[in-house]
């Protein structure tokens, strides 16, 4: 073989070493962006169960306009994915949740902050890792 084969055949390998690199960072990355959109999702239900909570008076297992006694129904709050962490005050409810797969620093597992306020429209969300 002559020695620019030689170099075309090293050329083509690293060019397919670095294809193969930058596709498996991009479906990493797809991957953890997939694990915060289902988490958060399971947060938003989880507010709407909330909100449900708090509006219904304590004689129907309710919080009579407060979040602090609110625990979310067992199926909502882990599955086989992720686990979530609720802490409730009187006029909001916070949620932090905790995915299956290593986020964006590759040791922790990926964390997404939802907290929810009974004056607010919206929830919060915030992405920690």
């Amino acid at each position: 073989m002559g020695q620019q084969q030689l170099l075309l055949i090293i050329l083509a390998v690293m060019i397919v070493g670095l294809a193969i690199f930058a596709g498996s960072r991009i479906f990493q990355s797809y991957q953890r962006d997939n694990e915060r959109d289902v988490i958060i999702n399971q947060m938003n239900v989880l507010v709407l169960e909330a909100k449900k909570y708090a509006a219904r008076p304590v004689n129907l297992d309710g919080g009579d306009g407060k979040f602090s006694t609110f625990q979310p129904p067992a199926g909502l709050a882990e599955t086989d994915r992720m686990r979530i962490y609720t802490g409730a005050s009187d006029s909001s409810v916070t949620f932090s949740g905790f995915g299956s797969i290593n986020g964006d620093d590759g040791q922790n597992p990926v964390q997404v902050v939802m907290s929810f306020t009974i004056s607010a429209e919206r929830p919060v969300v915030e992405v920690v890792n």
